[in-house]
């Protein structure tokens, strides 16, 4: 804490009203006070270094004397241009600096007040972590590092009372006081680093020491030895002459974090500047290497984002939500991509962790990574947005595709849980139509949201039919964010609008879910609630929720449990007053999707049916129907139903063993 007069709590700074002391040190005060334009909390640093400065009753400051006026403007011109280099940072893993300005004959510097622990107080009840907990903190930290880094500046200060971990369980590097550019200081002043003990490294201990991107990289390796050892790193000037610091390698458990990440703790803490890694890239490379890895550095591997919600043990087929997401950008080598996709990942688990673990699978694929939510379908929507806004923040180019489909959880012949199925395939095609920093959205899930989100037409604009590089087309709609303008064609006025008013009993309410639910799966629940209001009756609510199926065969089912009484409102069908309307002439599409083609045996199509489910599992009777009704030979079905088959082996095998 400084020994200088602080501003006094309640004390008017332009539109911050002080509320109390943060912390202190070398460079200046930092204060909690409340914004009274946008009545919310901030943390201001005021430039107050006790060195040089001192403050006057009137709460202005000024140089202690004439011989250090020199080192206090020097500065303070250096805390305002650094202050305005920070303002530029949009990063999730530094503090953000909101503004800065000039008051009481010195410097403030406004930033955004970050409510969590320190890492040292959040550890308490969490040790010991895990190689997954270890790097879910460190990642973000070292992305943020590299944008400081890439900015000319070095943070200087990386001590676990720094960092923070948020009320989100995502950190943030707090505390650019003692940050400065990467530059040789030709002004003789006296504003050295006030060093912190076992994380400052030797040459932040003299005003000539040669400081770079491996000083910072000594400090936060530091933090990180202290997390997997237990035991705080000697102070770097007495490791000098001999260094007797157990290595992490050593002490640290291998089978827990890997040798790969240990020996890259030991790499950024070597006492001499020269033999550490010089950039957060190779550090980062040396971190993530697997942990089976061997002693050098290792190329990153892709992470699964977050673990799965449901197990294979459940393995079944259900409608979800799939939120399909890759980088873009011209990507010189695959280490710059798989760079790329582990940010994405990690943007994908700060996205998705406020759900429940059961309402959403994931999985990473060569085509990039894949979010299926089995809950509620805006949730894919919601986990966009924060993507994208987090993606151009640092600068990551990322194009997204969201689709409403089947998808298959099931295990391998290692017992590893597999994602599969045609929501997930179309979810990828629609993505790859996407441009980077845009997210498409198909028909299929467009209609579904269209009839939940009452401003949809605001929110999306219909680009229309657009073909993939498979010769696939679909009809596509681009998301511009609440109100957003994305450039297009009017929404298709055919598309209908949404019923208002609901007089609907919890029975008939009940029996819509059970009902729906043994078609699309747990997303029943959600739909049902959420489409109650716009349904004047029964069988207006069973009509609305029929067109949010995207397959017709399971549409046409769920339609015909409905006329034939199987859902009942108390003891009666709710349907038997008020049928669903048919089109004129007959049947439905849909009832007619559920009959066998005309042109195949229905012995050829159950031949096809059980073949086909050996690669597929139970949406095999589904797409099977589906795809009977426009061909007229079993080698037609075939081909048209291996589209449907991900892996390109198997989908030979299975054209094989149909004998084509």
């Amino acid at each position: 804490m400084t020994d200088q007069p602080v501003l006094p709590e309640g004390h008017l700074l332009n539109e911050y009203r002080i509320e109390r002391v943060l912390g202190g040190g070398g460079f200046g005060v930092t204060y909690l006070a409340h914004d009274t334009n946008l009545d919310c909390p901030v943390a201001i640093k005021e430039y107050l270094p006790k060195d040089a400065a001192v403050r006057r009753p009137d709460f202005g400051v000024e140089p202690r004397s004439d011989d250090a006026r020199r080192a206090f403007e020097w500065g303070l011109q250096r805390f305002l241009l650094e202050s305005r280099a920070l303002a530029s940072f949009h990063h999730s893993g530094i503090v953000r600096v909101l503004r800065y300005f000039l008051a009481n004959d010195t410097a403030y510097m406004v930033m955004a007040y970050e409510t969590g622990q320190p890492l040292q107080r959040w550890l308490v009840g969490r040790l010991p972590l895990d190689r997954a907990s270890l790097l879910r903190i460190v990642r973000p930290l070292l992305d943020g590092l590299e944008a400081v880094h890439g900015a000319g500046f070095l943070h200087r200060d990386i001590k676990p009372g720094n960092i923070y971990i948020r009320d989100d369980g995502s950190p943030v590097l707090l505390d650019f006081g003692s940050a400065r550019r990467v530059e040789a200081d030709n002004v003789d002043q006296s504003l050295t680093a006030v060093v912190s003990p076992g994380f400052a490294p030797a040459e932040q201990y003299h005003r000539h020491g040669k400081q770079g991107p491996w000083t910072d990289l000594y400090a936060l390796a530091g933090v990180m030895y202290w997390m997997v050892t237990g035991h705080l790193p000697m102070e770097s000037l007495a490791r000098m002459r001999e260094d007797t610091m157990p290595a992490a390698a050593r002490i640290g458990n291998v089978a827990v974090f890997g040798i790969g990440l240990l020996n890259a703790i030991d790499w950024a803490l070597k006492p001499d500047e020269n033999a550490r890694p010089r950039d957060v890239a190779a550090f980062r490379r040396a971190c993530l290497a697997p942990p089976a890895g061997g002693e050098g550095p290792a190329e990153p591997q892709p992470e699964a984002p977050f673990p799965l919600g449901l197990s294979a043990a459940e393995a079944r087929t259900f409608i979800a939500a799939v939120l399909f997401a890759d980088v873009t950008g011209p990507f010189g080598d695959d280490a710059l991509r798989t760079e790329g996709r582990t940010r994405l990942a990690r943007m994908l688990t700060q996205a998705v962790a406020p759900l429940p673990p059961t309402s959403r699978l994931a999985l990473n694929t060569k085509e990039g990574c894949a979010v299926c939510y089995v809950g509620d379908p805006e949730d894919a929507l919601r986990a966009a947005s924060l993507i994208g806004d987090a993606a151009a923040g640092e600068g990551l180019g990322v194009q997204m595709g969201i689709n409403l489909g089947p998808v298959r959880v099931a295990s391998d012949a290692g017992g590893r849980s597999r994602i599969l199925g045609d929501g997930i395939a179309t979810a990828c095609r629609v993505m790859r139509l996407a441009e980077p920093g845009r997210v498409l959205v198909s028909r299929a899930y467009f209609e579904v949201i269209h009839h939940l989100k009452r401003n949809a037409a605001a929110c999306f604009q219909h680009l229309g039919v657009r073909r993939d590089a498979e010769a696939r087309e679909h009809e596509v709609f681009a998301y511009a964010g609440e109100g957003g303008v994305a450039g297009g064609v009017p929404l298709d006025p055919s598309i209908p609008r949404p019923m208002a008013g609901a007089d609907l009993t919890p029975a008939v309410i009940e029996a819509a879910e059970r009902s729906l639910a043994l078609h699309i799966g747990p997303m029943a629940k959600v739909l049902v609630r959420r489409t109650v209001p716009r349904a004047a009756n029964g069988a207006e609510l069973h009509r609305l929720l029929a067109e949010m199926i995207p397959d017709p065969a399971p549409r046409a089912a769920f339609l015909a449990g409905v006329t034939s009484g199987e859902v009942l409102s108390g003891s009666r069908p709710v349907s038997t007053a008020r049928p669903v309307s048919m089109p004129a002439g007959g049947a439905s599409q849909a009832q007619r999707a559920l009959e066998p083609a005309a042109a195949l045996a229905d012995e050829a199509l159950a031949r096809v049916e059980t073949l086909f489910a050996r690669y597929i599992g139970p949406m095999a009777k589904v797409l099977v129907k589906r795809e009977a009704k426009g061909v007229d030979s079993v080698e037609a079905l075939c081909r048209a139903l291996a589209g449907h088959i991900d892996k390109p082996a198997d989908r030979l095998r299975f054209l094989a063993d149909a004998g084509f």
